[in-house]
């Protein structure tokens, strides 16, 4: 996921997602891309959570995806969280 950064910046960097993924996700959108590009559907929500994930999973967030396929993958998978974690909450009939 960190290959193209600079390998002095990479234990900071895997420390800081490793300590606070979804705050460094929050804030670093670049970094949340790679995460999305790089990492294995589990893993991805492992690491940070379905509901912080639904979170992460915003329109502007989906639409810097490449390729378009990628876009589809996720604005599916946001619709079925949504629908996961409403249902697994109880609050949907």
């Amino acid at each position: 996921m960190l290959w193209d950064i600079p390998e002095n910046r990479r234990a900071d960097i895997t420390q800081r997602i490793l300590d606070n993924p979804v705050e460094t996700f929050r804030h670093d959108d670049q970094l949340f891309m790679k995460a999305l590009g790089s990492l294995k559907w589990y893993d991805l929500t492992r690491l940070v959570g379905k509901q912080n994930l639904l979170t992460l999973l915003t329109d502007s967030n989906i639409q810097k995806l490449y390729p378009p396929q990628q876009r589809l993958h996720y604005i599916n998978a946001r619709r079925l969280l949504s629908e996961y974690i409403v249902s697994a909450s109880g609050q949907s009939a």
